[in-house]
């Protein structure tokens, strides 16, 4: 791979830059989880360790994903989602661990982490980021558009008022007609 592109049998594929955040402990799953990111993307990642490293990384976003591992000397991958849903609370977060319960990991989904997968098993991967990927943009967009519509009520309501304290206000009649 050079420069973010692959060359193969007369073809060029440039692959999309994904900023991720790896929490993960192990340098060699750490190796393994990007190699395997590095064919479907141009991964600009950040390999962090601890619950503050996470919250600095998080500050230097914007990041498009988080991948953790599960088991971490200093906390868990439930604590990591918790971390930064309090950051960013449309990140996409996924869990990739050798070490996880089927408990624990209904309990992660319930929490709201959008996937889960075992290390080594990475067929997964590069779908899940796409769909968390394209998940996180719809609700940005629904976010934005409630935001919208809340100023566009706020500023009818605004109207409103104003047009009856001009209405009230008038000493005259006023007659108003509609087709």
């Amino acid at each position: 791979m050079v420069g973010g592109s692959e060359v193969g049998n007369k073809s060029l594929r440039v692959l999309r830059t994904l900023r991720v955040i790896v929490v993960e402990d192990e340098d060699d799953d750490a190796t393994l989880l990007v190699r395997e990111l590095k064919r479907s993307f141009n991964p600009e990642y950040e390999l962090v360790t601890t619950p503050a490293g996470l919250r600095e990384a998080l500050q230097r976003g914007p990041w498009d994903i988080v991948i953790s591992d599960w088991s971490l000397p200093a906390f868990n991958g439930l604590e990591a989602f918790r971390i930064v849903r309090q950051i960013d609370r449309d990140l996409p977060f996924i869990i990739v661990s050798g070490t996880i319960s089927e408990e624990n990991a209904v309990e992660a989904l319930r929490a709201g982490v959008q996937d889960f997968m075992s290390k080594g098993r990475f067929a997964r991967l590069a779908p899940a980021i796409e769909r968390e990927l394209r998940e996180a943009e719809i609700r940005r967009q629904k976010r934005l558009a409630e935001i919208d519509l809340e100023r566009q009520r706020a500023e009818t309501e605004r109207s409103e008022r104003l047009l009856r304290n001009v209405l009230q206000s008038v000493p005259d009649g006023v007659i108003v007609v509609d087709t």
